[in-house]
């Protein structure tokens, strides 16, 4: 059978595709040239001239110690090869509610986001532009052992889930999904925010690309994470941006989401 090849650009020639396309305009924006590479680039010289502006970007993150929250286990080991976490890596929505331990959020938050100290200051597990870390997680725990409903924060500096809201959050985020039963069955369910002004002061219009980056990294240390513990999880990018914004009280603006994260229980039978 003779399966006929389909031209991107067959497909943008019929299609209704503005010559201002944002997408390409944007692109173009962010774009390097040797050129204007030192003003495309406002906060280079910045860091570089101003040791206190240094040290306060190895500590970006949000943090609300004063709230209350839970001190996350000590994380254990995950005792897989590589090679097997890569191989049984699917996407898929949990099949049950089925309940969580506190010691796998632990252990999936660690290789996610969580920070360490090295002789080259605050580092966390997965390649950030300029070391700026300029995302945030947020969690929803409808079945997390001893974990509260609402809205929690995760610091990755005191490996610590904060109280943000008391109220169960859990439907908000279904009603914020392009499709909301694939969280109807979750044990954890993470958003990812980022703060983008914690790339863009130094890599101007470029930041941006590289906040989507680096949620994508982030994602892939969760689901690696879930591979290795044997936990089904979902990655979800279909989600009405106002309304997930608003359930994390993000203003779309100055911080917004990107990247949504469902996990299950372990499923037996």
């Amino acid at each position: 059978m003779n399966v006929p090849t389909i031209q991107f650009a067959d497909v943008i020639r019929h299609g209704d595709v503005p010559l201002d396309d944002p997408a390409e305009s944007y692109h173009e924006a962010s774009r390097l040239y040797p050129s204007t590479a030192a003003a495309a680039l406002p906060g280079l010289a910045l860091i570089e001239s101003d040791p206190a502006v240094y040290a306060s970007v190895q500590r970006s993150s949000r943090r609300h110690p004063h709230r209350t929250g839970i001190d996350l286990p000590r994380p254990r080991p995950l005792r897989t090869r590589l090679d097997r976490t890569l191989a049984r890596r699917t996407s898929r929505a949990p099949k049950r509610r089925a309940p969580l331990p506190l010691a796998a959020v632990s252990s999936i938050l660690h290789r996610a986001y969580s920070a360490h100290e090295t002789p080259r200051g605050a580092r966390r597990p997965v390649p950030s532009a300029g070391a700026l870390y300029p995302l945030e997680l947020y969690a929803s725990c409808p079945a997390v052992e001893g974990a509260p409903p609402g809205l929690l924060h995760y610091d990755p500096f005191g490996h610590r889930l904060e109280a943000l809201v008391d109220r169960d959050v859990h439907a908000e985020l279904g009603a914020a999904l392009s499709d909301p039963a694939a969280i109807e069955e979750a044990a954890l369910v993470l958003v990812v925010t980022a703060v983008l002004w914690r790339s863009r002061f130094k890599y101007g219009a470029r930041g941006y690309r590289f906040a989507l980056l680096e949620a994508g990294h982030l994602a892939q240390n969760v689901l690696l994470a879930c591979s290795a513990l044997r936990l089904p999880a979902l990655p979800l990018g279909g989600f009405f941006d106002r309304r997930l914004d608003a359930v994390v009280g993000a203003n779309g603006v100055d911080e917004a989401s990107l990247y949504v994260l469902v996990v299950g229980g372990r499923e037996r039978g």
